[in-house]
C-alpha cells in the first residue's frame, strides 16, 4: 500500500460518521464570512494550465470531473 502524502489524513480502518449530513445553508455566504475566496469557473484548464507553469504545489485528481479540454 502506498503512503499517504503527510498533509493528508487517511482511515486505515472502517470509520463511522458522527451523525446525518446537515444542510449548510448559502456558501457562498459562509466562504465569504470566512474570508475565503472562492471561484466558481464554467471552464478551468486555463486555470489549471497555470497551476501547472506555476511553483505552487497542486493536485488534479478531481480533473477528470472537468469538462473536455477544448482543442487547441
Amino acid at each position: 500500500m502506498r503512503e499517504p502524502a503527510p498533509h493528508a489524513m487517511v482511515a486505515v480502518e472502517p470509520v463511522e460518521p458522527l451523525g446525518p449530513a446537515e444542510p449548510l445553508g448559502d456558501l457562498f455566504a459562509i466562504h465569504a464570512a470566512a474570508g475565503i475566496q472562492l471561484r466558481v469557473l464554467a471552464n478551468l484548464w486555463e486555470f489549471w494550465d497555470a497551476a501547472v507553469a506555476s511553483s505552487l504545489e497542486f493536485s488534479g485528481i478531481r480533473m477528470r470531473h472537468a469538462i473536455p479540454r477544448a482543442p487547441r
